[in-house]
């Protein structure tokens, strides 16, 4: 069986706090799964992990197979996308500029899609207005663009 994500005896401590404590899972390709667990769980601390966000303490995991400490991590993960509690946003950026951005980040050479991105997400009438004005339910659907780009392979 393949899995897109497998995780080893997973263990991150934070000072006097265990967030994630020997979390060992397997999750089959084509599944659709969600965390869910009480504050403090460790859900947003492994989502931080597999995303390079920060390293474990103890413990493996593998991202389409690809082992934590090989280099080639950094190509699996541009196969997913993750937004953290709040996006990554720039909010002195309009939502194209920041699109713009994260195409420059995960090395699209193009702008192409950017026009169907941003219709995607409901935020093709934005124009210039600044990210730092949008509701939060705007910032979150602009931060979903880059998921979106990496996923349609823009």
């Amino acid at each position: 069986m393949q899995y897109v994500l497998e995780t080893n005896a997973l263990t991150k401590r934070y000072k006097n706090f265990t967030a994630l404590n020997g979390l060992t899972m397997h999750i089959p390709k084509g599944s659709i799964y969600g965390f869910v667990g009480r504050n403090g769980a460790g859900k947003t601390t492994l989502i931080r992990l597999i995303c390079g966000l920060q390293e474990p303490d103890s413990g493996s995991y593998r991202i389409y197979g690809i082992k934590n400490t090989d280099p080639q991590i950094v190509r699996s993960r541009r196969r997913m996308g993750a937004v953290v509690e709040t996006p990554s946003i720039y909010l002195d950026m309009n939502a194209r500029d920041n699109i713009r951005q994260q195409y420059q980040i995960l090395g699209i050479p193009s702008e192409n899609g950017i026009d169907e991105l941003l219709q995607l997400v409901g935020l093709s009438d934005t124009g210039n207005k600044k990210a730092k004005n949008f509701s939060l339910g705007m910032r979150q659907r602009l931060g979903r663009c880059e998921i979106f780009s990496v996923n349609l392979n823009l």
